[in-house]
């Protein structure tokens, strides 16, 4: 198994991946980008209620220009 996957399967409104917009609620409907490292070329668009194996349990980051469609490189550090 890869290095940043987990066994365990979890949402994005509660990952630390998870990137959303500086005053948007954490919730299932809410759209951000995710940012986990490996993830980051794709420039996953993704709301509170998606989620993958890539899960790491935390506080989601917050940046102006996480919820475009689609999301800038810039925003994810690409």
């Amino acid at each position: 198994m890869d290095s940043t996957a987990t066994d365990q399967w979890g949402p994005c409104k509660t990952c630390e991946w998870w990137q959303i917009e500086p005053t948007a609620a954490e919730e299932n409907l809410t759209v951000g980008v995710c940012i986990e490292k490996q993830l980051q070329p794709l420039l996953l668009r993704v709301s509170g209620q998606s989620g993958c194996n890539h899960h790491h349990e935390g506080e989601p980051q917050r940046e102006e220009g996480s919820s475009e469609n689609p999301p800038s490189p810039s925003v994810v550090g690409s």
